[in-house]
């Protein structure tokens, strides 16, 4: 990455390079621009998809989804490849870090089909909420049917860590046949089928940054790091002038 800007008479090499209004930014000999308007979507993945835009192993991947997508869409974080269900994709990093992050608080339901037959008062179920050593617990779990073969359970996290409800089942000695992401905050499947997508509504939108605690935490965690950056570098005798400029200029410092 290239950044020129109107101080400088040859341009800065690197990606670790804070950019401002008026810097001219390339990548690869093309000129970036910012995006004035960004896009979000959802998608009710299949299962043996791999949730990347290319699967190293050459496996069935996000590929023909992105291809139907405006250009720079992501994933925000991951399913199993077995693991179906509802799947962000957007433009707009703020909004995947603030439904990531675990200060966001935003809870995913997942589906889960055992080969159990559990009843309400099975211990298991209680562990699967209470703090323990050996795994990540839910936040909430609840019975929907159960008969001598099957058991069907809805469980709730409020933070997705990897693999968390195959190694909670591995734990406890559940045998975990299917899981299915319902919904993520205030959005849910509504009937969109397998394999199918769709771009969220602005009313959607607005209800997940809203479930994700808004933009002003984002901004507020983004500025706190810049001031952080400014300090450590001023402490190192090599102040950013720049960003202390821009700081001093918005009372952020």
């Amino acid at each position: 990455m290239r950044v020129a800007t109107s101080e400088r008479a040859q341009p800065v090499l690197g990606l670790h390079y804070l950019v401002h209004e008026g810097d001219a930014v390339e990548l690869d000999g093309a000129l970036l621009w910012p995006r004035s308007e960004h896009c979000t979507a959802m998608l009710n993945k299949p299962a043996a998809v791999t949730s990347t835009a290319k699967d190293p192993l050459g496996q069935s991947d996000l590929t023909p989804w992105l291809a139907q997508m405006p250009r720079g869409m992501f994933p925000v974080g991951r399913l199993d490849r077995e693991t179906t269900g509802l799947l962000l994709f957007t433009t707009d990093g703020d909004l995947a870090e603030a439904v990531l992050q675990p200060k966001g608080h935003v809870d995913k339901k997942y589906w889960l089909w055992l080969n159990e037959e559990l009843t309400p008062t099975d211990p298991r179920l209680l562990a699967m909420t209470q703090p323990n050593p050996h795994f990540d617990c839910a936040k909430h779990v609840e019975l929907s049917s159960s008969t001598p073969d099957h058991a069907q359970l809805e469980v709730t996290l409020d933070q997705g860590k990897h693999h968390q409800i195959r190694r909670l089942c591995r734990a406890l000695g559940l045998r975990l046949l299917h899981l299915h992401r319902r919904s993520i905050g205030p959005l849910s499947l509504d009937g969109l089928e397998l394999g199918e997508s769709r771009p969220l509504a602005p009313t959607e939108l607005a209800l997940l940054w809203a479930a994700a605690g808004g933009s002003e935490r984002i901004r507020a965690a983004q500025l706190a790091a810049l001031r952080r950056h400014a300090a450590q570098a001023r402490e190192r005798e090599q102040p950013d002038v720049r960003l202390d400029a821009w700081l001093e200029k918005h009372a952020l410092a």
